[in-house]
């Protein structure tokens, strides 16, 4: 299931050896925060059926919205209960792990979802893992998905799009150019390989940066990393294997068709 908490660096975990099967070569594409394009071969485990960063028949990872849309009925999602149902209806996240910030993404939320993680996040009703979707400030990021510690990246969107798509042991994409509510940033989806044994790993987590892991073969994360007027926000959405397209669709269209807005009392 996704799993959310305070990251423990503590002790000595080392690295846990994890593929059961042998890796296959790909060409990766890296994009460098000058713009540039580099073009390095890469050892990756890989997962069948891996998805793509645009899946086929579904829409685009980028979205069109202007970031001076209407969101005067945005509802701030800190002020609903934690595990409410939501209304079917657009909602104000904040950012877990930035107090401030002066803008906030906007999200038209459907039917059949909870908040959660203190206003940060969306999950599915029905078991609160299968889908989830929250907005988070990334700062470091564990360039093993079973070190004791996260290694802190550059400021820029590339960095860090180039950090997790190049994590040991992950089945990830490269990453592609994207635009979330007028703003420019970049795409990368991430996934736990089928051959890989998770409880392996420290706690049984396969971890992409502090606080944020998965525990289960097959689970996808689809990230999009959003320049946003100088802050760099991170979008992320997680579903297990057996998503449905249909839900898959639900979650990549909450993100590209998300706007930003000013947070309250700025």
């Amino acid at each position: 299931m996704s799993e959310r908490k305070s990251d423990d660096s503590s002790g000595n975990l080392g690295r846990v050896a994890l593929v059961r099967s042998a890796r296959r070569s790909r060409t990766r594409t890296i994009v460098t925060t000058g713009g540039a394009v580099l073009v390095a071969a890469a050892m990756l485990g890989c997962s069948p059926g891996q998805s793509e960063p645009t899946p086929s028949g579904s829409a685009s990872p980028s979205g069109s919205a202007s970031p001076t849309a209407d969101a005067i009925d945005a509802v701030p999602l800190s002020r609903v209960p934690a595990d409410s149902p939501l209304d079917a209806g657009r909602y104000v996240l904040s950012i877990d792990g930035l107090a401030a910030a002066r803008l906030l993404p906007v999200l038209s939320v459907p039917e059949g979802y909870v908040g959660f993680a203190g206003g940060t996040g969306v999950a599915d009703a029905t078991d609160r893992v299968e889908r989830v979707v929250w907005v988070w400030d990334v700062n470091s990021v564990f360039t093993h998905p079973c070190d004791a510690s996260a290694e802190p990246v550059g400021p820029s969107v590339a960095d860090l799009a180039n950090a997790l798509a190049a994590q040991a042991l992950r089945a990830g994409t490269d990453p592609v150019p994207v635009t979330v509510g007028g703003y420019d940033g970049l795409y990368v989806e991430l996934s736990v390989p089928d051959d890989v044994d998770v409880a392996a790993c420290p706690d049984g987590q396969f971890r992409m940066w502090p606080g944020r892991w998965q525990s289960a073969p097959g689970q996808v994360d689809m990230v999009w990393i959003v320049d946003v007027e100088g802050q760099r926000i991170v979008l992320d959405t997680s579903h297990f294997p057996g998503a449905s397209p249909e839900h898959v669709a639900e979650l990549r269209d909450m993100v590209t068709t998300a706007t930003f807005e000013p947070a309250e009392g700025t």
